[in-house]
């Protein structure tokens, strides 16, 4: 999967105040609203699912 905000350099520090809330397996899509396979960007902490970038 490939995320837009990605770039040479990634950093993996997450703001803990806007990463999603509840276990993963709660979280949906932003774009599709799918609870499948969800992701969180790690620069702007969008959820995602595997079926909006493997497509």
């Amino acid at each position: 999967m490939e995320c837009p905000h990605l770039s040479s350099s990634v950093c993996i520090a997450p703001d803990s105040a806007k990463f999603p809330n509840g276990s993963p397996s709660s979280w949906c899509c932003s774009v599709c609203r799918s609870n499948k396979s969800p992701w969180v960007c790690l620069t702007c902490s969008s959820v995602h699912c595997g079926r909006i970038w493997g497509t």
